[in-house]
């Protein structure tokens, strides 16, 4: 009689060994049978639920997407009021781990030779723009472009600074480069000086 596996709990798994192998090795490592490697089943364990890599790729990544923005979605609701970009941009650098922005990274890498992953990063990434610059009109700040640009960068160097260091900038680190970015767009005590 075969064994009954839980189907959720496969999946959860078979993602969970893409995301390792993206972090350790890139996506260019992300094959069936390096997923069934991880996860110590055959081949026709991790097909039985995926149609191919493509599919496999695709379909972790846009979780993964999904999910990070369910979580930054939260932090600017939690927030509130013109309170949500710093949520946000905090959110960003200080709230995921070490391993989720490592993930990030090999996202960013992987773009360029992975159709899959370019989708997905693609549409967060438009998600994430749309959001920041109706952010950043509601704070009031003038230049919106020149802060939506800034913000980006921001975050993205400091989300990479950890990995040219081999280690990750220090929360308090982070934060006091945040507050910088803070004061040079017009907020006192965390709030737009309009606000």
């Amino acid at each position: 009689m075969p064994r009954q596996v839980d189907t959720a709990a496969r999946l959860a798994e078979i993602s969970d060994a893409v995301v390792s192998l993206a972090v350790d090795e890139g996506f260019r490592a992300v094959t069936i049978r390096a997923v069934a490697a991880r996860i110590g089943a055959s081949t026709s364990a991790v097909t039985h639920y995926v149609g191919s890599r493509e599919e496999l790729i695709r379909g972790v990544v846009r979780r993964e997407t999904e999910a990070r923005r369910a979580d930054a979605e939260a932090a600017v609701a939690r927030a509130g009021g013109d309170a949500g970009l710093r949520a946000l941009i905090e959110w960003a650098v200080l709230a995921p781990d070490e391993r989720a922005h490592r993930f990030w990274l090999a996202l960013v890498l992987g773009a360029r030779t992975e159709p899959e992953v370019r989708a997905e990063l693609d549409a967060f990434n438009d998600w994430w723009d749309t959001r920041v610059r109706k952010l950043v009109r509601r704070a009031g700040i003038p230049d919106v472009q020149a802060a939506v640009d800034l913000l980006d960068v921001v975050v993205d160097g400091l989300v990479l600074t950890g990995f040219d260091e081999g280690e990750p900038w220090s929360p308090g680190r982070r934060r006091r480069v945040l507050e910088s970015v803070w004061r040079t767009l017009g907020f006192i005590d965390g709030e737009p000086m309009g606000g």
